[in-house]
């Protein structure tokens, strides 16, 4: 192995998310999020606190769903039917599952440019098409998409944010005959992402199962 190569590169990254997205759901998930949550704080604490900021509305109102829509026995009695000591339970775990996922995401998108996360999917997605194109076309017209949404105005408000979410597909697309190359060195998958990649999500996929016999 090339002693330049880094261990964590863009594909084994998100191998690695994919495992942590199983490993959330298994038994150890909850202290899984908690320590996930806590290490991106010491290191990532900028850019975790930006994307809680972006998505503390969807947050809020997945917790609270959870918390009132829960069936079960009334916390507090006096009040009702609701919440109830399951909706409580639940939407607390589901808070720190939540929050974990997004510690990892937080990991990836601090430590991975774009060039290198589309690289790392091209990587992974390449053994899978059997020598169809379409992975260079999914990833170039990712990119395009990165592209139109650095270019396009921050959302002002909710109109705006739906107009985003639906643009139409020639307002991304517009630009892809233009007189560029796309060059991704980095999509390569190495032995090493495979068997450490695929080691993780082993690991994650035999604690989900682990859990659900107990």
């Amino acid at each position: 192995m090339n002693p330049q190569t880094p261990v964590w590169s863009p594909a084994l990254k998100l191998m690695s998310v994919l495992a942590v997205s199983i490993g959330l759901q298994s038994s150890i998930g909850l202290w899984l999020g908690l320590g996930l949550i806590v290490w991106v704080l010491r290191g990532y604490r900028t850019h975790f606190m930006r994307l809680l900021r972006r998505l503390r509305l969807l947050i809020l109102v997945l917790f609270a769903v959870t918390l009132f829509m829960t069936p079960g026995a009334a916390l507090f009695p006096h009040w009702g039917l609701y919440p109830t000591v399951e909706g409580v339970d639940l939407a607390f775990t589901q808070l720190i599952r939540l929050l974990g996922m997004l510690a990892v995401v937080t990991f990836l998108l601090a430590s991975t440019d774009q060039r290198a996360l589309a690289a790392g999917l091209l990587a992974l997605l390449e053994p899978l098409a059997f020598g169809n194109p379409w992975p260079e076309r999914f990833v170039a017209r990712l990119l395009l998409v990165f592209d139109y949404l650095e270019s396009a105005p921050p959302p002002r408000n909710l109109q705006d944010v739906l107009a985003l979410a639906g643009m139409k597909s020639s307002d991304i697309v517009r630009d892809q005959n233009r007189a560029e190359t796309l060059s991704l060195p980095d999509a390569i998958l190495t032995r090493q992402d495979m068997v450490i990649g695929l080691g993780l999500v082993s690991l994650s996929i035999l604690a989900l199962g682990v859990g659900q016999t107990i």
